[in-house]
């Protein structure tokens, strides 16, 4: 099991299913088929710490007993895909219009989901603020359309995300996820063009006439019996742990409380990993390590004493990896004839099994898990609200569908929910007419329909009509053109107003494109800057942006 856990994605991995409260789980730099190994190596972990199994023959074959669902979420998916919608019941039914669950409505303690996010910076608003309600929740609420519903949800979240772009998403979404690890370094140009060449290669392979999808390879039995020992373990956390733990995690910047308490479990769950009955200063040093933490502020000095007890107490600062690499050097005595501390003998196996690895990369050298204390902001401010509407005199029907609302005017009906809606009151408007004294005449020829055929037709009123909520799309575009080597003795600032506020009012996306500016990489050639929106803050920024030392006018053309 030890040869196993030295990769430090697997550790992660073992660590969450034996925690729930490192459930959510970021990747940096991770590619689509790490994502995809991962998930199948947590849903199989995940199998045996709720007390499934998993059946290894000749470990050519693993099932999985239990009800463990993978499910995906990108761009697209709306309110109605992740909680629920109303929908028309099958034939053979009673009901009419039935409720449909959605990806992330768990009722069931049986049934345990794994959200895979393969890019969490491209991920569609609904489901960011479905993030940030359920990850970490003990209870989820729902009230959609008559239904109300409360569970526990059942969830684990992986999450990929190339650290190039956090600067894109909420710090609300981020600080959500507890466990964060390192997936590869951030490739460039040519090392991308040499990753799609090899993708493509594997990708012909792997789907040849003859080969079925490519899974995560299974479990061995050390990890699985290493799992189910470390479900029995629940080691006692010390106060000096404690106290470790607010030296990796500042106060500055980001700070939450989150991370204080996903360091402590992370050191808690790897301590059950290697059967450890107490949670030490090492236990938090090596936790630390795994996600890329360092120290924030120096340990403060301990006074002197000759006292071996003491020399021992300064020792447990020293992490766990060098402590066990220098135990053999201490054991020796010292040139001057002293004797060094005696410390407990390092008793190794004569012989080395070599244990079967997973199809699972080892992963980058461990980064700064918290990156979005001081990275460059990118996103717009509230970026988890709803866009403003914009009312115009005729809908165009553009943009992404995030939902459906009511509506008195007949454009870009909402067909579907438009007769789900009217379905709801069928009997009572059927009731309805047949008391009154004297129908109107179109009522009269419904009823005569409904008894010659047997069929019900389906009565639709205007407050019935339903149209699609759609998110604001930039139909305009603000293009400013600066030349600093022109503009200073004139005051443009007060000139550009009127448009940066009409690009406000509008929603326009900004294209800024800047010569001669003081931080230029080459004075005479123009930099590009976009934007979806004037709300961007790299957009105010660049605009603050002071004059470079050129004189030469930009050469047209």
């Amino acid at each position: 099991m030890k040869a196993e856990f030295q990769n430090p994605l697997m550790k992660g991995l073992a660590c969450a299913a034996l925690d729930s409260g490192l459930r959510s789980i970021l990747v940096f730099d991770a590619s689509p088929a790490t994502l995809q190994t991962m998930a199948g190596l947590l849903a199989q972990m995940a199998a045996v710490g709720a007390g499934g199994e998993v059946v290894l023959p000749q470990a050519t074959d693993t099932k999985v007993t239990g009800q463990i669902v993978p499910v995906q979420l990108g761009t697209v998916e709306t309110e109605e895909d992740l909680w629920g919608s109303l929908a028309l019941g099958q034939n053979g039914t009673s009901q009419s219009v039935v409720w449909k669950a959605g990806l992330l409505a768990v009722r069931t303690e049986q049934e345990t989901r794994i959200v895979v996010i393969p890019d969490l910076s491209r991920l569609s608003l609904a489901a960011s603020r479905a993030c940030v309600m359920l990850m970490g929740a003990d209870v989820a609420h729902l009230e959609r359309h008559g239904q109300r519903d409360r569970w526990p949800p059942q969830l684990f979240w992986l999450a990929g995300c190339d650290r190039t772009r956090i600067g894109t998403l909420s710090p609300h979404l981020l600080d959500r996820f507890a466990l964060r690890l390192s997936g590869g370094e951030s490739p460039n140009s040519h090392q991308r063009v040499t990753q799609l060449r090899s993708w493509f290669e594997q990708f012909d392979q792997k789907h040849s006439p003859g080969n079925g999808e490519v899974e995560a390879a299974p479990l061995s039995a050390q990890v699985v019996e290493g799992l189910n020992q470390a479900q029995q373990i629940q080691p006692e956390v010390l106060p000096e742990a404690r106290e470790r733990v607010l030296e990796y995690v500042g106060v500055s910047g980001g700070y939450s409380p989150r991370r204080d308490l996903a360091l402590l479990r992370l050191a808690r769950a790897q301590a059950r990993l290697t059967g450890t009955a107490q949670v030490g200063e090492q236990a938090v040093d090596g936790a630390a390590a795994l996600i890329g933490l360092t120290l924030q502020r120096s340990q403060p000095e301990m006074p002197p004493s000759d006292s071996t007890a003491t020399d021992l107490d300064e020792k447990d600062d020293v992490p766990q990896s060098l402590s066990q690499g220098s135990e053999r050097e201490n054991t020796q005595p010292s040139p001057d004839g002293a004797p060094s501390v005696t410390e407990a003998p390092v008793f190794e196996s004569d012989t080395q099994e070599t244990l079967p690895s997973t199809a699972l990369p080892m992963g980058g050298p461990a980064i700064d898990p918290y990156l979005e204390d001081t990275v460059a902001i990118e996103r717009e401010a509230a970026s988890l609200r709803l866009p403003p509407r914009r009312f115009k005199a005729a809908s165009l029907g553009r943009g992404a569908i995030i939902g459906v609302e009511p509506t008195p005017v007949p454009q870009d009906l909402a067909l579907v929910s438009t007769l789900l809606e009217a379905a709801k009151y069928q009997a009572l408007r059927w009731q309805a007419l047949k008391k009154k004294p004297n129908p109107p005449q179109w009522a009269k020829n419904l009823l005569d329909k409904r008894q010659a055929n047997g069929h019900v037709p389906l009565i639709l009123q205007a407050g019935d009509l339903r149209r699609y909520r759609r998110a604001a799309v930039p139909e305009q575009m603000l293009t400013l053109v600066l030349d600093y080597t022109s503009l200073k003795e004139c005051q443009w600032q007060g000139a550009l107003l009127p448009y940066l506020q009409w690009a406000y009012v509008e929603r326009a996306s900004v294209c800024l494109i800047q010569v001669g500016a003081a931080d230029a990489e080459d004075e005479l050639r123009a930099e590009k800057r976009e934007a979806d929106n004037i709300l961007v803050p790299r957009i105010r920024n660049r605009l603050e942006v002071a004059w470079g030392s050129s004189n030469t006018p930009w050469p047209m053309g």
